[in-house]
């Protein structure tokens, strides 16, 4: 049983891993769908658990491992070619209704085979409450070394197909493996066999795949790194950089490269030394060469895409390339290197990794690196050149009322990409005829950006109607109440009915609030006033178990993601410190006699919330990974106890109970955790008060278990 156990947790936890990656990589980037997938994996677990302990029919573990092993490479393939089995272009945005369908779907087999393994594990103890406890324990230690697995090896040696066949053949391999030495020695032989030949063919299946979803391109590169899936495409020649199925950059592309550079040019005419956030071989490279007294430095973190981006393009003395996250680099900042001019290229804000570089935080501590009368320049891609949308208003606003709370002096150019610079120095108010004679003295003649075009664009009408625009609602873009990101979604699904009905109701917070508050109440009132409410209050507690649990595991991805960086190569860190501090507490748990154990756990997550809540925004960067992969493994632990002394409150002396219940109802608290607080509360009521709203909840807990003792 606790080998079958351990194999549930590493093939469980390292599957929903990989499936989260290839989601996220393949539905534009954007991390929220981390959220509905899981919720989708916790609902599916539930369900499978709850059948899997109510039917009489026991499935054999076996027989679902290896229907696991089977699904898990045919969901990645299956998730990767969903953009174009639902009609979508390259690098096309997929509707938000879509996605979310798409990631639900995407993980509920393999969440159905893992709740139901998870019964039917139990089912071979003869003690429900020790038996449960028992997997628990052993499923944790397992998901433990799933996560360290994925995070070792996904992006550096194996894609996520090659280590979805992996984790398949390590399954099979640990079923097989019995006590005769020769034997299984013939079987480790072959499986490293089979790892080495994963490791030759399957970047050609990738590539081949990739070749599949972009059929009107020839796909140059595909490859995952610990950041997401890149693929260099290439057409009439053109090369296209395209980063998790979003077109991150293309050459040659003079418009949007010279509106990427020479604005700030223009308001800062003796600039040498220039910051540039992104790739800079496609079109800035090539155009700074025009420009002999200006030096670019280029920070991006994919060290991976130099030299393949030289291979497809010619590459230049012009540019030092810092292979580094921005929001690290700034972290750890010297201020002997200034710059006169820092370009924010970051993208459109569709997701937590592009909205950090947009924050009030982000922009100040970039800031400090600006020399005097420098620039900070944001190119966005919005359209504002005509009529500019309800929704659209409402996220130029944002990046205009962050920009003027970091800096004294902002401006913006309409067009077909709106541009906002920002000083601390009155460099901006410069009438029309200086900023076309400064164009005539480029050492390079514009195409795009020149006096006749910019006289129309910069027309008075053009710029009060952006004016307006900007000032038609005073919100910020923050760590704490990251508003961007959702104004975005909603501005994103104007292009679909059904999609803009979906968002503004999930987006509509306050219902979300009032319903699942009565429901909560409800059930709290239900489980505690019943006449075997000592019993009962077992499945409270279970629920409790898993709300709490997800939803702070969640919070401490976006707080990590948000000031550290990419959430990528450490997602699979995090989530093993949390399995490995369920295991812990789970044991520590079981070896104690103690009564009423849900006491000191519910006390121990409320003391961890207090110290996070206090400390989270003054950790450095170099110890904000340790930092999150505590505060993961105190919570797990205290989740490991409550699972068992809700256990042992529900199952004592009813051996002929359900076995998945209990760890079904963890789950449905689970799936809201995952949901809830990251998606619908964080914009509106803020990270801070999030903490502080699933502190009242343990508090509530607490005291309905000291009543039900």
């Amino acid at each position: 049983m606790n080998r079958k156990a351990f194999l549930l947790g590493l093939f469980s936890i390292g599957g929903q891993v990989l499936l989260l990656r290839e989601l996220v990589s393949s539905l534009n980037g954007d991390e929220l769908f981390i959220c509905t997938a899981l919720f989708g994996w916790l609902v599916s677990v539930a369900i499978g658990s709850y059948f899997g302990g109510k039917s009489r029919l026991t499935m054999k573990p076996s027989f679902l491992f290896i229907l696991g092993t089977i699904l898990l490479p045919i969901l990645v393939v299956l998730i990767r070619l969903s953009p174009t089995m639902a009609g979508f272009e390259a690098g096309e945005i997929i509707p938000f209704i879509i996605s979310v369908l798409i990631s639900i779907a995407c993980m509920f087999p393999l969440g159905a085979i893992s709740g139901a393994l998870f019964s039917a594990i139990t089912k071979e103890g003869y003690r429900p409450a020790e038996s449960i406890a028992q997997v628990y324990l052993f499923e944790g230690l397992g998901a433990f070394v799933g996560g360290i697995l994925n995070t070792a090896l996904v992006g550096v040696i194996f894609s996520t197909l090659a280590m979805a066949l992996g984790f398949g053949l390590i399954v099979i391999m640990i079923l097989l493996i019995g006590f005769n030495r020769r034997r299984d020695t013939f079987y480790l032989a072959i499986y490293c066999i089979l790892l080495l030949a994963l490791k030759i063919f399957i970047p050609d299946l990738d590539k081949y795949l990739d070749s599949v979803k972009y059929v009107r391109f020839n796909v140059e590169n595909s490859f995952d790194t610990h950041y997401g899936h890149q693929t260099i495409l290439s057409k009439d020649g053109t090369i296209s950089l395209l980063t998790d199925n979003s077109v991150e950059a293309t050459h040659p592309d003079l418009y949007s490269t010279e509106n990427l550079l020479i604005p700030p040019l223009l308001y800062r005419p003796q600039a040498r030394n220039i910051l540039f956030m992104g790739r800079a071989e496609l079109g800035i490279m090539q155009l700074a060469e025009k420009f002999p007294d200006i030096k670019i430095t280029a920070i991006d973190q994919r060290d991976q895409l130099s030299s393949l981006l030289d291979s497809n393009i010619k590459s230049s003395g012009k540019i030092n390339r810092l292979d580094d996250d921005p929001v690290a680099f700034l972290a750890k900042r010297s201020f002997l290197i200034k710059y006169d001019i820092i370009i924010i290229n970051g993208g459109e804000p569709d997701s937590y990794k592009s909205n950090r570089l947009m924050t009030d935080r982000f922009l100040m501590t970039a800031g400090l690196l600006l020399k005097d009368s420098g620039v900070i320049y944001l190119p966005s891609r919005y359209d504002s050149d005509r009529y500019i949308s309800q929704e659209k208003r409402g996220t130029l606003s944002i990046i205009y009322n962050t920009l003027k709370k970091s800096f004294k002096y902002v401006s913006f150019w309409p067009g077909e990409m709106t541009l906002f610079l920002a000083s601390n120095k009155p460099i901006f108010d410069l009438p029309m005829d200086s900023i076309l004679n400064r164009i005539n003295n480029l050492p390079y003649v514009p195409q795009y950006i020149n006096p006749d075009y910019l006289a129309d664009r910069l027309q008075k009408l053009k710029f009060d109607r952006l004016q307006e625009a900007v000032n038609s609602a005073d919100k910020i873009n923050s760590l704490e109440y990251p508003s961007l990101i959702y104004k975005q979604i909603l501005y994103r699904s104007q292009s679909n009915p059904w999609d803009y009905k979906l968002v503004s109701v999930l987006f509509d917070t306050y219902i979300w609030i009032i319903t699942l508050s009565v429901l909560f109440f409800i059930l709290y009132l239900i489980l505690l006033l019943h006449k075997q409410r000592r019993r009962r209050y077992g499945l409270f507690l279970f629920f409790i178990a898993g709300l709490v649990s997800l939803s702070l595991e969640l919070a401490a991805f976006y707080q990590f993601q948000a000031s550290a960086g990419s959430l990528y190569s450490e997602m699979g860190a995090l989530i093993a410190a949390f399995m490995i501090g369920l295991s812990i507490g789970t044991y520590v748990a079981m070896k104690s006699n103690r009564e009423r154990l849900e006491l000191p756990a519910l006390i121990l997550m409320l003391a961890s919330i207090g110290i996070y809540s206090f400390t989270y925004g003054n950790i450095s960067t170099d110890t904000l990974l340790f930092y999150n992969l505590s505060f993961l493994l105190t919570i797990a632990m205290a989740t490991g106890a409550l699972f068992v002394a809700a256990a042992n409150r529900y199952y004592f002396g009813r051996s002929e109970s359900n076995r998945g219940l209990g760890y079904a109802f963890e789950l449905v608290g689970s799936a809201i955790g995952a949901i809830v607080p990251t998606i619908i509360l964080l914009p509106v009521i803020g990270f801070q008060w999030i903490l502080i709203s699933i502190a009242f909840i343990i508090v509530i807990a607490i005291i309905g278990a000291i009543i039900s003792a």
